[in-house]
């Protein structure tokens, strides 16, 4: 069984997974970015956050279930950033479709901007 501690620490990693989009998301909707850049950056940090897991997660152990409403909501996260970052380099769907992904994802979990009076 894993214990809370491995929670926590898996709700980090999931949290660390989402940084470089979350760092690459306000210059991106501002215009500063391509789309194109975005969705690879979205695709690589789920796969990057994958293969991490597998490397920390000891040989026929399960995933850590997630228990917490943010674990729940950094898995949804993940698997949203994946199919739309995805989806877009197939060629499903625009960049409009990207920003709105980033925007959504900046409300949730972004950290307000410096000066940000809802901060």
């Amino acid at each position: 069984m894993t214990t809370s501690t491995g929670h926590d620490e898996h709700t980090l990693r999931m949290r660390a997974a989402l940084t470089p989009v979350l760092a690459l998301g306000p210059d991106f909707l501002a215009g500063r970015g391509d789309a194109d850049t975005m969705a690879k950056t979205m695709v690589r940090a789920v796969q990057e956050y994958l293969e991490g897991e597998l490397a920390h997660r000891p040989a026929g152990d399960a995933a850590p279930a997630s228990v917490t409403r943010e674990a729940r909501q950094l898995e949804g996260a993940l698997a949203e950033i994946h199919t739309c970052g995805s989806g877009y380099l197939a060629q499903r769907c625009d960049s409009d479709c990207v920003a709105r992904t980033i925007g959504r994802l900046l409300d949730e979990f972004g950290d307000p901007a410096p000066g940000d009076p809802h901060g």
